[in-house]
């Protein structure tokens, strides 16, 4: 357990799963990568490898907003 910015608990999804949806958000880089991009890339894989669960998409979430990486604009939703 660590401490995150705003004080929640997240739990993981295990480092199976984390290299699955970094890696498909790695796929979506560009030349303007940043964290604020990369949040909204690794929602979308979560979305497009887990469609029937919403579990990986919110522990993904939770994870960016933990770290006061804030929702952006067009960002997916499940």
């Amino acid at each position: 357990a660590s401490t995150t910015c705003n004080g929640s608990t997240v739990t993981g999804l295990g480092i199976q799963t984390a290299i699955k949806i970094m890696y498909n958000a790695m796929l979506l880089k560009t030349s303007a990568s940043s964290y604020l991009r990369y949040r909204v890339w690794t929602l979308q894989a979560a979305k497009t490898l887990f469609p029937g669960s919403c579990t990986e998409f919110n522990t993904v979430k939770a994870a960016w907003t933990a770290v006061s990486v804030p929702a952006q604009t067009g960002e997916p939703t499940c």
